[in-house]
């Protein structure tokens, strides 16, 4: 476990991603599509499938025991992504700066969706009782669905596709509802019946 910790540290500072992309594969099985760029980012995961034209900048940290990356997403610089569960992200999304994902229990984000902004936190994981207990703590974003700058979400939540998560948002519930604009702390639905992405 040591000696891959030191592999996967040397590999992050390789300067060609083809010769990074194929050290992933043949040393540790990742299953890792074509036109893959991968900065000085590390990536420790069991299994690990990442599809075509897929983007990860520098000083990104995967380590859990599933990463699944759609095609044509890109994760952009200092992102975390920790704990014993698995991650994964749908095609044609976008993660960028500084966001925290708690991996204790799952995290999905869909399709044509994005993590926008900065220092965004992502939990999913409570007390010891709740660690405990039978309650699925995942959280769960939909497609189309955009989250603002430093939104928080709690255990166990969800929020539906062609929502807008306004910046700053705690979000404590899940949402099923389509076509909304949740924002405030906790965050509750402002607005019904509209797409954020034809007002923007």
């Amino acid at each position: 476990m040591k000696l891959k910790k030191y592999v996967l540290v040397l590999i992050k500072y390789i300067p060609f991603s083809s010769v990074k992309v194929q050290l992933y594969r043949t040393l540790f099985g990742y299953s890792i599509g074509n036109n893959v760029k991968i900065g000085k980012s590390i990536i420790n995961c069991k299994n690990v499938a990442i599809g075509n034209d897929v983007f990860i900048a520098d000083y990104n940290v995967f380590s859990c025991t599933a990463l699944t990356i759609g095609n044509h997403t890109k994760i952009q610089s200092g992102n975390t992504f920790i704990g014993k569960s698995s991650f994964s992200i749908g095609e044609h999304s976008r993660i960028i700066n500084h966001h925290y994902f708690d991996l204790y229990n799952t995290i999905h984000i869909g399709n044509h969706s994005w993590i926008a902004g900065r220092y965004s936190e992502f939990w999913t994981h409570g007390s010891l009782y709740t660690r405990l207990d039978t309650k699925d703590l995942s959280i769960s974003i939909g497609n189309y669905t955009y989250i603002g700058s430093n939104s928080l979400f709690a255990p166990g939540t969800h929020v539906d596709s062609r929502s807008l998560v306004a910046l700053g948002s705690v979000v404590t519930k899940t949402f099923e509802e389509q076509d909304i604009i949740i924002a405030g702390n906790p965050a509750s639905i402002i607005k019904k019946d509209i797409y954020w992405r034809t007002h923007w």
